[in-house]
């Protein structure tokens, strides 16, 4: 069984592995990797973390209006990675490194917690991610716009 949090969790330690190798090896293919990944992995959020966050949590719409902001700052410097020569994106890769380990700071210390605490069901919202997933186009299916 899926647990959408742990799954959750694993996605943002395999794009923080990513930052890290992309930090140290600085290869165009990394960057364009660590975008389809956060591609795939915002949408999902979308079509399931957040619906869920605004029906069972205290000020979930709130939590997740901020939540889908900040997706949209990162979905702005995604389309400016497509855009930058790879000599150049080092600096980019950095702001968007930063911006997401914010984002995934507030989730993970903040959103998480407040869902599991308002009683979500973890397994069957892991079922929903996993059909998100299934479903989510990345760049690379060039229906990423």
């Amino acid at each position: 069984m899926t647990d959408l949090f742990e799954s959750l969790t694993q996605d943002h330690r395999e794009v923080e592995g990513l930052f890290a190798a992309y930090a140290e090896r600085g290869e165009d293919a990394t960057a364009h990797e660590i975008c389809d990944a956060l591609t795939v992995h915002a949408q999902a959020e979308e079509e399931v973390l957040y619906p869920e966050i605004r029906r069972l949590v205290d000020g979930g719409d709130d939590l997740a209006n901020q939540a889908e902001a900040e997706h949209a700052s990162v979905k702005l410097l995604i389309a400016r990675v497509y855009e930058t020569p790879p000599a150049d994106l080092h600096g980019l890769l950095g702001q968007l490194r930063s911006t997401v380990e914010l984002h995934v700071a507030s989730e993970e210390t903040t959103l998480f917690p407040k869902l599991r605490d308002a009683g979500a069901d973890a397994e069957a919202l892991g079922r929903k991610l996993d059909a998100a997933r299934a479903e989510a186009p990345s760049r690379s299916s060039g229906q990423v716009g």
